[in-house]
C-alpha cells in the first residue's frame, strides 16, 4: 500500500468449486468497478454484461470514484494491488467499468500482464456477437472502428497477443494492420451503405405516415421484456431470448386495438442501458430514427430490478438524447409474475406479464383511450 486514499477496497470473491469446473473452456476474467454516489449498481451491471459475453466473473473489486489518473486511469498504488490479484488467481483479462483511452489499456497490460478491456470494449463485442442482419452487423463494424480509430497506437499488439476474445470479434479479425487512412476510407464506406438504409427506412416511414396508422414503439432497459411484450400485443412469434441486447435490428409487426377496432403498427427497438457508447447511437442512427416518429411509447421496465427507478431515468435520459423525448408515453411495469414485494405504480403506470399475458387487456385499452382523446400530430414532412 502507498496510502493512496483511492485503493481497492471490498473484493468480494465469487470463486466456487463446482463453478470453476463448469467453465474450464471460458475466458475468465476480473471486474473492476467504481463506487460513486446514484450508480451504486454499476458493477452489478458490469457482471451481466460479461456474462452475457459468456465470460467467467472469477472477481469483482470495487474502487472508490476518484479522478482518472493519465497514464493507468486507476492509481498506480491501484495497479500494484490489482496485479496482485491478476497474479493470484489468473484471470484471462481485467474489465474495468469505464471507457480507458488506447495509450492506457496499453500501460495496463504491460504492468498486468493480462488483457485490458473496457466497459465500451465489451459492449461492442456483445453487439458483435448478437448482430445477425446485414444492417446490424455494418451498425456494429461502424461503432467499433469509430471506437478503434482514437486507439490505434498499439493496437495491433494488443489484439495480436490475445487469439481471439473480446475485442477481437468483428473487423478486428481481419483489420490488425489496418493504418488510419484505410479505417477512415472503411468508414466512409460503411457511412454510405448505411445511409441508403436510411433512405429506404425514411420511403417506409412516409408511407406509414400517409397512411394515418398509429405507430407505437417500444422502448426500454435492455432485457426488460420488450420483444415478449411485442409477441403479446401482436399475437406474433418475435425472437425472444433472456440476456442483454438479444434484439439489435427494429422488428415492425401489426396489431389491433379492439374497442376502436383499429390497426397499430408496433416496433421492436435496442435496449438501453447506462452510460450507452457515442458510438453505437452514432452508428445506430438509422434504427433509432424508428423511435423518433412513433406516436406512443411503451416505456418497459423490469419491476424485479431494485433500481428500476434509475433505469426509467436512464431511459428518459436517453429518449431526450435521440430527441424523442417529447413523444407521448406509457409506463408498463413487466414481469408482476415474478416472486416479489413491488411497489404500487404511480397514477398512469401499468403493470403487466407480457410472458404470461396479465395486464395486456388493460394496457390494449389503455393505448386506445389515450390515443383516441387527441388527434395523432402530422408527421408526413417530419423528414
Amino acid at each position: 500500500m502507498d496510502g493512496d486514499k483511492s485503493g481497492i477496497f471490498g473484493i468480494r470473491l465469487m470463486k466456487h468449486e463446482k463453478e470453476m469446473k463448469d467453465h474450464d473452456t471460458e475466458q475468465k476474467a476480473v471486474l473492476y468497478g467504481f463506487v460513486r454516489k446514484g450508480d451504486e449498481n454499476s458493477l452489478s451491471e458490469l457482471r451481466s454484461l460479461a456474462e452475457s459475453a459468456n465470460l467467467n466473473v472469477l472477481e469483482e473489486i470495487a474502487q472508490r470514484n476518484a479522478m482518472p489518473h493519465p497514464r493507468f486511469f486507476i492509481s498506480p498504488g491501484s495497479v500494484r494491488e490489482l496485479k496482485e490479484v491478476v497474479e493470484l488467481i489468473q484471470p484471462d483479462m481485467v474489465i474495468f467499468d469505464r471507457e480507458l483511452k488506447g495509450s492506457q489499456r496499453n500501460h495496463l497490460e504491460e504492468e498486468l500482464d493480462v488483457q485490458a478491456v473496457d466497459r465500451t470494449e465489451l459492449i461492442l463485442d456483445i453487439f458483435a456477437s448478437r448482430a445477425k442482419t446485414s444492417e446490424g452487423k455494418l451498425q456494429v463494424e461502424l461503432a467499433q472502428l469509430l471506437y478503434q480509430l482514437p486507439r490505434l497506437t498499439g493496437i495491433g499488439k494488443s489484439l495480436s497477443a490475445l487469439g481471439g476474445g473480446i475485442g477481437t470479434r468483428g473487423p478486428g479479425e481481419t483489420k490488425l494492420e489496418i493504418d488510419r487512412r484505410r479505417i477512415h476510407q472503411r468508414i466512409a464506406h460503411l457511412k454510405r451503405e448505411l445511409s441508403d438504409v436510411e433512405r429506404h427506412r425514411r420511403i417506409q416511414r412516409k408511407s406509414r405516415m400517409k397512411s394515418g396508422i398509429l405507430k407505437v414503439a417500444l422502448v426500454g432497459y435492455t432485457n426488460a421484456g420488450k420483444s415478449t411484450l411485442l409477441n403479446a400485443l401482436t399475437g406474433t412469434d418475435a425472437y425472444v431470448d433472456d440476456r442483454l441486447f438479444a434484439t439489435l435490428d427494429p422488428l415492425t409487426r401489426r396489431g389491433y386495438l379492439p374497442l376502436s377496432e383499429r390497426e397499430f403498427l408496433i416496433t421492436d427497438t435496442v435496449g438501453f442501458i447506462r452510460r450507452i457508447p457515442t458510438q453505437l447511437i452514432a452508428a445506430f442512427k438509422a434504427t433509432l430514427e424508428e423511435i423518433k416518429y412513433a406516436d406512443l411509447l411503451l416505456v418497459v421496465v423490469d419491476i424485479t430490478n431494485e433500481d428500476y427507478r434509475e433505469k426509467i431515468q436512464v431511459v428518459e435520459e436517453t429518449l431526450d438524447e435521440i430527441g424523442a423525448g417529447e413523444i407521448p408515453k406509457i409506463v408498463v411495469f413487466n414481469k408482476i409474475d415474478e416472486p416479489g414485494d413491488y411497489p404500487v405504480p404511480k397514477p398512469g403506470e401499468l403493470t403487466i406479464s407480457a410472458k404470461w399475458g396479465y395486464g395486456i387487456d388493460e394496457l390494449m385499452q389503455h393505448i386506445d383511450r389515450i390515443t383516441s382523446e387527441e388527434p395523432l400530430p402530422d408527421r408526413t414532412k417530419a423528414d
